[in-house]
Parts: structure tokens; C-alpha cells; sequence
């Protein structure tokens, strides 16, 4: 870009230099001077000249205005995208606190407290199985109410600030609950003095409501990656107040001012603690309905708008993009517009002035000609490279998202909601036929596979961001074993024999989670190996590496044919498959790669001879000691 201005800059000067080395000539008239001439002439030119001006004007205007305009229209196109995902993301970890509180229905120790409230050991056993209940789910807080709105146990009942023992009869999701069944509610603690949004559920026996469960969610995860981001972001709820924004001092106050009703109401519910609602103060500008909003800032940023309603409609989230680099880029093509109208009126006076001079002055004119003709053909040439540039990059970000979505949604989902099916189906077969033991068991499995999902969403980030989990002593055994457990529906119906030889003390410093994650995805590349040839067997072993007793060596083998030797020096980059069209996008190696890198290990692949392949992983060796206490 800094090539492209300074030679569109420096030519205008050459042009104007060499019109001033002219101008004796043409002031040089030969003859005597005509005094009758004069006047008109001179009024010509400076007609000419203030055309001139107004057309460079013109050209600079437009080239600046058309530019400005598409820039703000590819600014609005890849906000609507971003705000896609992060509005999914949001709702997706929102809906997965809804039934929390429905749960708690199902306990016969919560109904015996909120038929007496006042004994002190319901509440002692409640709130520790609130506790229990909420280290599983990962949620701020979960507590229960009576009908007066008297908190009567709460999961962190041993904590400073906890809302044991108050009445929160004031706050709108316990009137809301009360009334309809179930309440939404965002606001800061009156306790903990934390923001978080309250989800509510009234506890009903025989149709008569006994009280409510409600689980507070924390959303800082969501504003603290905001703060990283390039754009600002706000998270707007129904009263046109930013209850979540990248910038502090914007969190907390109004788009606009208040009216009197809606601050009676607020004063009544508390949702935003003692903060005084100050107005942001931010000048909206108009706009038609196919333009994104634009809004000025107090210190003059000019910002362009784009919002997604997100959690039912209920709040908006918003993007701010600042329009100073669309401005910057903008003015410089109003620039290059205006010399191009320049160098095209000097062309203009050129051909007037090779009509007006005599022979001697066609050779000068017409290497001057040439001159303008190449600058104009440059500015062009830059002109169609930064465009070709900007759809680049367009397309750049359209990729990037959509392998964070696929990579989230195709790879990591897709396993556990299988097995969580088969589990399913086969309690339902069980209970059928009366074995009420092995249908509880089941029940067991599905609950462990619903809070792997829990687990698995949270790692949907990991291949963006550092993961924040300790890395822990993990049996390879059992990490198997999960794997398997997972993919035995695939398994069986592709008549695949898996074959394990498994050292039992082995143990590895990873993440449980993210290993089985790792194995799964390697196990079901060999299932999809295998799936074409007669003979279908994978074989799982794991040992202690002979030159390094503190690595384990996890070769996973599979009958299948070999991996062509260009795809395998490529194997564990991004959108590499073997796979048809439909069925993979080439994201399980890397991201497995990915894994196997953060637990200081590695990740390998080789052909077997005569067929077939291999995929080792190479991880640091952990105490099966250690691996055995954090199993319990």
C-alpha cells in the first residue's frame, strides 16, 4: 500500500513541473501583444480552471464515497458473521443451565425442606446436595426458595456472601416463577455483589407450587475473550442497558436515557446493583433500512452497528466496528481519484495544446502523453490489485469460521450423542423386559455421557484458546477403555474386531477428557480405514518406550489400506482427507495433533507393511499412583 501512494503521489508532480517549464512558451506569444484579447481570454481560463477544480472535486468525492460505502458493507457482512457465532455460542452455554433447576424436582430431601423450612439439618443435607449437584454443572450458584422467597439451602451455604438465609422475594425471577412456572433474570448479587443470570423453576406437588429452584450462571468467560477480540462488543438486554461489554467503562449504563417508569422498576428489582445508570451518550446517526446503524462516540470514534437478538429475543448482542481504517482507506481512492482526474485533464490540455503549438513542440507533447498514459495505467493495475486483496481477505474470514464451527460441531459432538442413542435405546429395551438393575445402569451411562457433553463443549475452544485445566495423572487404561465405549455402536455394526494389549500401571500426564477426545478421533479414522476391505481388526497397544522410560508409546493399527505418500507427509494439516466429499472436512488429525502437542507430546503416522497403517502417540509418563487417586 505504501508503494501504491508513493507513486501515485510523485507523479502529479512531475506533471505539474513540466507544465511550469511550458508556460514561457506559451506566455510568448509571437507578434505584437493584442490589448482587445486580453480580458476574454483570461476569463476563459479561469473558467477552465474552476471546471477543472470542480471535477477533480467531483471524482475525489465519488472515488471516496463508493469505497466508503462498500467498505462499510464488507464491515457489516463479517460483523453479521462473527455476531452468528458468538450469539451461538452464548445461547448454547445459556441452554445448557435451562434444566438445572427442573432437576431438582426430583428429590425427595428438597420437598421435605420446603415442607419444613426452618429445620436446620434439611437444610444442612440440601445445600450440601446443592453443592454436589453444582460442582457437577459447573454453575455459579444453585439454591432453593420457599413461596415468601426465603432462600432455604444454596450450594455455596459455607461461603461468604452466599444468599443462605435472605429473602428474595423483590427479585423479578422468583415473582416470575411463582406466577408462570419459570424465571429469567439478569442482575448483580445482592450478597456476592457478582452479575450473573438467574434462571428460576417452580417446585410443584399435585399441581400446588412449594417452592422455587433457581441457578445463577456467570458470564465473565464470554467479556474476558470479548477484551481480546479486534471489534467491540456489547451484550444489550431489555431496557437498552450493556449488562456485558469488551470495555469497562461501557458496561452498566443506557443506550439512552431512562424514562421515569423504567427507573421506578429497576429501583425496585435491583438488576444492576448501585451503579448510576449513566447515559453512554452516544450520537446515533440515521440510516435506511438496508445500511447498518452508525454511532458516534463522545470522543468522536465513529462506529459502525451491527446486533443480533440472542436468548429468545430477550437480549441484543451487538458489534461495534471503527471506521477509521474504512476512512483511511477511503480518502486514499478519493485521492487516486482525483489525480486520475487530473492526469485526465492534464491529458485533455495536452491534446488542446497539440492543436494550438507548432511542430517542434510534438515530440515534448507526446512524451508527455505517454507519461500520463502510464501513470494511469498503473493507478488501475493498483486499483484492481487492492480489490482483489479485499475479497482475500473477505474470503479468509468466511474459512475461518466455518472450520470453527464444523471443527466444534462435526468432531466433537457427533461421537458422545451416538453413544448417548445406543444408551438410550437400550434402556428402554431393558426396561421393557423388567431388568430394572440393568436399565438403572444405563440411566448410569447416559448421565456420565451428558456431562461429557458438558465437558466437550467446554473444549470446543481449544484449538483457539489455551486450555485453563490442569493437566493430571491419567490411566491409559481407562482412557481406552472411554474411547471404545463411545465408538462400540460403530464397532459392531461395522464387525470390526479391536484388539487391546494394555500395560495396567501405564499412566500419563493429559486431560481425561481431552485424551479419550484425542483416541476417539484416531479409533474412528481406523473404523472408516477398515470399512472397504474384508478383514476389518484395529489393534490398541501401549508401553513404556524402550529408549525412554519417561514416555508411553500408544500405537493404534488398522487392517486398512495405505495412506498415499503425498497425503501422509500432509497428514495433520488443516482441510487433508481421504474421505469423500460430504463425510469429513480433514479436521480430527489436526486437532488430535493439536492435543497430543499440549500435553508435551506428540503425534506420528506410518503405512505397516504389506497394508494397513499406524498412528502412535507419544506422551509423558505419569505415577499410576497419582493416576489412581485422581481416578476416585
Amino acid at each position: 500500500m505504501r508503494e501504491w501512494s508513493s507513486a501515485v503521489a510523485g507523479a502529479p508532480r512531475f506533471v505539474l513541473v513540466h507544465k511550469m517549464t511550458e508556460l514561457p512558451s506559451l506566455v510568448n506569444i509571437k507578434g505584437p501583444p493584442k490589448v482587445g484579447l486580453v480580458m476574454p481570454i483570461s476569463t476563459r481560463w479561469l473558467v477552465r480552471g474552476a471546471l477543472a477544480l470542480a471535477l477533480v472535486a467531483a471524482a475525489s468525492w465519488l472515488g471516496y464515497a463508493i469505497t466508503f460505502r462498500r467498505g462499510l458493507d464488507h464491515l457489516h457482512a463479517a460483523a453479521q458473521q462473527r455476531l452468528a457465532v458468538e450469539a451461538a455460542r452464548l445461547d448454547g452455554y445459556l441452554s445448557r443451565f435451562e434444566y438445572l433447576p427442573s432437576l431438582l424436582e426430583t428429590s425427595p430431601s428438597v420437598f421435605r425442606l420446603l415442607e419444613a423450612p426452618s429445620d436446620p439439618a434439611l437444610q444442612q443435607t440440601v445445600s450440601l446436595y446443592l453443592k454436589s449437584i453444582n460442582l457437577l454443572a459447573g454453575a455459579d450458584n444453585l439454591y432453593v426458595l420457599g413461596v415468601s422467597g426465603a432462600t432455604l439451602a444454596a450450594a455455596d451455604f459455607d461461603q461468604p456472601g452466599t444468599p443462605f438465609g435472605e429473602n428474595l422475594s423483590y427479585r423479578p425471577y422468583v415473582s416470575e416463577a411463582l406466577a408462570s412456572g419459570r424465571g429469567a433474570f439478569f442482575g448483580i448479587g445482592i450478597t456476592t455483589a457478582r452479575a450473573g443470570y438467574y434462571l428460576s423453576y417452580a417446585l410443584k406437588v399435585g399441581g400446588t407450587t412449594k417452592g422455587v429452584a433457581t441457578v445463577k450462571v456467570n458470564l465473565d468467560s464470554f467479556e474476558r475473550a470479548w477484551r481480546n477480540t479486534e471489534n467491540d462488543i456489547l451484550l444489550v438486554d431489555e431496557r437498552k442497558v450493556t449488562i456485558l461489554a469488551s470495555r469497562d467503562e461501557w458496561r452498566y449504563r443506557p443506550l439512552a436515557p431512562l424514562s421515569v417508569q423504567t427507573r421506578d422498576d429497576i429501583a425496585r428489582s435491583k438488576p444492576y446493583g448501585n451503579h448510576d445508570l449513566a447515559p453512554l451518550g452516544w450520537t446515533f446517526a440515521a440510516q435506511s433500512e438496508s445500511d447498518a446503524a452508525r454511532i458516534t462516540t463522545q470522543n468522536g470514534t465513529a462506529y459502525t452497528v451491527s446486533e443480533l437478538p440472542i436468548n429468545r429475543g430477550l437480549w441484543n448482542l451487538v458489534l461495534l466496528d471503527d471506521e477509521a481504517p474504512t476512512r483511511q482507506i477511503a480518502l486514499i481512492i478519493g485521492g487516486i481519484s482525483g489525480l486520475v482526474a487530473v492526469v485526465a485533464l492534464l491529458a485533455l490540455g495536452l491534446v488542446e495544446q497539440r492543436r494550438r503549438e507548432i511542430k517542434h513542440r510534438l515530440a515534448s507533447q507526446a512524451a508527455l502523453q505517454t507519461a500520463n498514459d502510464m501513470l494511469e495505467t498503473r493507478v488501475q493495475e493498483r486499483t484492481a490489485e487492492l480489490r482483489a486483496a479485499q475479497d482475500e481477505l473477505v474470503h479468509a474470514g468466511k474459512l475461518a469460521a466455518l472450520g470453527q464451527m464444523s471443527a466444534g460441531i462435526v468432531h466433537e459432538l457427533n461421537q458422545p450423542l451416538a453413544a448417548l442413542q445406543t444408551a438410550a435405546d437400550n434402556a428402554v429395551l431393558l426396561v421393557d423386559r423388567g431388568s430394572i438393575g440393568d436399565a438403572r445402569g444405563n440411566l448410569t451411562r447416559i448421565g456420565e455421557l451428558v456431562r461429557r457433553l458438558g465437558r466437550l463443549t467446554s473444549q470446543l475452544r481449544v484449538f483457539a484458546y489455551k486450555s485453563s485445566s490442569p493437566l493430571d495423572a491419567v490411566s491409559v487404561e481407562q482412557a481406552v477403555a472411554e474411547a471404545l465405549k463411545i465408538l462400540a455402536g460403530r464397532v459392531k455394526d461395522g464387525g470390526v474386531a479391536v484388539a487391546t494389549d494394555i500395560d495396567a500401571k501405564l499412566a500419563v500426564v493429559a486431560d481425561q477428557t481431552r485424551l479419550e477426545q484425542l483416541l476417539c478421533n484416531i479409533v474412528a479414522n481406523a473404523l472408516d480405514a477398515v470399512e472397504s476391505v474384508e478383514q476389518k481388526s484395529i489393534l490398541i497397544r501401549a508401553s513404556r518406550e524402550e529408549a525412554q522410560t519417561a514416555r508411553c508409546r500408544i500405537a493404534i493399527s488398522n487392517s486398512g489400506p495405505a495412506i498415499a505418500s503425498g497425503v501422509l507427509q500432509r497428514m495433520f494439516e488443516p482441510f487433508v482427507t481421504t474421505k469423500p466429499a460430504g463425510k469429513g472436512l480433514g479436521l480430527g488429525l489436526m486437532l488430535s495433533n493439536h492435543i497430543a502437542r499440549s500435553f508435551g507430546g506428540e503425534l506420528r503416522a506410518r503405512n505397516l507393511m504389506p497394508d494397513g497403517a499406524e498412528f502412535v502417540v507419544i506422551l509423558p509418563l505419569a505415577e499410576i499412583a497419582e493416576a489412581a487417586s485422581h481416578g476416585r
